[in-house]
């Protein structure tokens, strides 16, 4: 009898805990879902720019290694570092001893040619009256050879007179023709060594700032066009109003980039400066570095404030390839993915599926789905219910009374 008086009360005290267990399970199904928690940004109109990333060096457009066409000893510098030069100013000084003495020998050689020539026209001056005079005791000769006043012998004598005059003659035409000649060459010798003295002065070749100066006073230099090695260099000039950058773009992104496209730049030294630029060329030509293809893009620097940036500082770039203004944008972070499907979730906890169209990032365009003014989660839930769970049960959480075999899953048709 006591047994049977426990086994009734075990059975009381199991079905209470079935009943307990049942009526708080129906208590929590009947109970309204709540919206999932997290901050929410209200859907807006705005713009987005795409672009395309990159990073190179400053370089001028024009940048020249002055080197000296002379070989000396250099024995004056006039510019330093940093100084701005006009085109022809005198840049450096070169010993000019050697020059002047080669073309004093170059005048004196010239001089003693026109005293050549001087005589060589005289001697022909003389042939010439020579023969004319030969000319006319022929004519005399043979006059009175006619008349019987004369031999033929005297005759015949004249004539041979003249034609020696007339030899005579040529000869010394051709003396005074090799002095003209010879006379020309020492010419030419004397413009030489001038002009071996004025190279012995470095002038400046273009209109620039000095980047760098190669030598001081006592450096020897080499001729640039003598020496197999190309000659020294003295200094570097590059003319700083025309800045560029080449930078290298993947392939992946070169078919967005075209010529006349804005770019910011930015270098470490103005940390919060962007300066501005353009896209003037972009290389046909790709090139393979470690089986990455990139392509060259030149950049012109426009900025106003250009001057504020220095040759061979490193920048980095962005090309803005493309911009859309005035559409819907959502922050990349609240989009979610279900394969090929993307949606979104309202702030009151209805799943939103969208079109979405171009990013940069950290945001996205909305073609379709959402409209401005709505409100969705900022970034996806830390626990999203599996597809097709129904909206009656507890985010990460299954059903309380799952395992009792009580059958209280989700509710028919997966809703409220």
């Amino acid at each position: 009898m006591n047994r049977n008086k426990k086994r009734y009360l075990m059975s009381g005290v199991a079905a209470a805990a079935i009943a307990t267990f049942a009526i708080g399970g129906y208590a929590w199904y009947q109970t309204p879902s709540q919206a999932p928690a997290g901050p929410t940004v209200e859907i807006r109109k705005g713009s987005l720019t795409e672009t395309a990333a990159a990073s190179g060096k400053i370089e001028p457009d024009v940048q020249v290694e002055v080197k000296s066409r002379a070989a000396g000893q250099v024995i004056e510098v006039l510019v330093k570092e940093g100084d701005h030069v006009e085109v022809g100013q005198l840049l450096v000084k070169l010993d000019p001893t050697d020059a002047e003495r080669d073309l004093a020998s170059a005048r004196v050689a010239r001089d003693r040619v026109k005293a050549d020539l001087a005589a060589a026209q005289a001697s022909l001056a003389v042939a010439d009256l020579e023969r004319k005079n030969n000319e006319v005791s022929q004519g005399i000769a043979e006059k009175s050879a006619e008349l019987g006043l004369g031999s033929t012998d005297a005759a015949r004598s004249a004539a041979h007179s003249t034609k020696v005059a007339g030899a005579n003659m040529t000869l010394r035409r051709a003396q005074v023709t090799a002095a003209q000649a010879q006379l020309k060459t020492a010419e030419i010798a004397v413009q030489d060594a001038e002009t071996r003295l004025k190279e012995m002065q470095i002038y400046a070749p273009i209109a620039g700032t000095v980047l760098d100066v190669a030598v001081e006073v006592g450096t020897l230099v080499s001729s640039a066009l003598t020496n197999v090695s190309g000659g020294s260099a003295v200094m570097t000039l590059a003319d700083l109003s025309n800045l560029r950058i080449v930078g290298a773009i993947d392939e992946a992104q070169i078919g967005r980039v075209a010529p006349g496209q804005r770019v910011d730049i930015r270098v470490d030294a103005y940390g919060d400066r962007v300066f501005q630029g353009v896209v003037d060329r972009v290389s046909p030509l790709g090139k393979e570095t470690s089986s990455v293809v990139t392509f060259d893009v030149e950049i012109v620097v426009n900025d106003k404030e250009a001057s504020l940036l220095r040759s061979g500082m490193s920048a980095d770039v962005e090309i803005v390839t493309a911009e859309q203004k005035d559409v819907l944008l959502v922050p990349l972070l609240a989009v979610q993915s279900a394969g090929k499907r993307r949606f979104v979730r309202l702030a009151n906890g209805e799943e939103r599926p969208i079109k979405t169209g171009a990013t940069d990032g950290a945001q996205m365009v909305v073609v379709e789905g959402l409209s401005e003014g709505d409100d969705v989660l900022a970034s996806a839930p830390a626990s999203t219910p599996p597809q097709g769970q129904g909206q009656g049960q507890r985010p990460g959480g299954g059903n309380p009374m799952r395992g009792m075999g009580m059958g209280m899953g989700a509710r028919p048709g997966g809703g409220r």
